[in-house]
């Protein structure tokens, strides 16, 4: 194995990840949580010595069986957001490492450029479900790791007959 084409290649792989996350984050911006909550604040020691439920939520807060939680409101809208971005990032990732494996595969080829390309719309794909894990229920992540894996197996297979 050429090392030169090995380097190639993972620097191929390593860029092309960092350039579809910042792509996606250029045209779809994350949402932030100190733009729905502001800055952390501070609750002074005292405030929260025997606290009761009926005192934490009339200070806006929420009872939980621990402590007051302050930030519920807010965090329920950031999490929507948050969600909705990592659905579309999960998507987005998804075609776009499909075709890259598709052009890897045939249009372009040419060692290392193929299987660096192959490679990193495997990670792309990786990296998008990574992003939605927890949006994903377990059929839809039993599916999509079965057409992934049955596809790259159909590669391999279509790859050594050429040999």
């Amino acid at each position: 194995m050429n090392v030169k084409n090995l380097v190639l290649g993972l620097g191929i792989f390593i860029i092309f990840l960092f350039v579809l996350n910042y792509g996606i984050k250029t045209f779809y911006s994350e949402p932030k949580w100190e733009d729905y909550c502001g800055e952390v604040k501070a609750i002074p020691l005292e405030k929260n010595i025997n606290l009761t439920q009926q005192m934490c939520e009339d200070q806006g807060g929420e009872w939980t069986q621990e402590y007051c939680d302050y930030y519920s409101e807010c965090q329920k809208e950031y999490n929507l957001k948050k969600d909705s971005f990592n659905m579309k990032f999960f998507i987005i990732s998804l075609i776009v490492g499909i075709i890259t494996i598709i052009v890897g595969y045939g249009i372009l080829s040419v060692e290392p450029v193929g299987s660096a390309l192959i490679a990193s719309g495997i990670g792309g794909i990786v990296e998008g479900t990574f992003m939605n894990w927890e949006g994903l229920s377990d059929f839809i992540k039993f599916i999509l790791l079965l057409l992934v894996l049955i596809f790259l197996i159909y590669l391999a297979i279509r790859t050594n007959k050429k040999k």
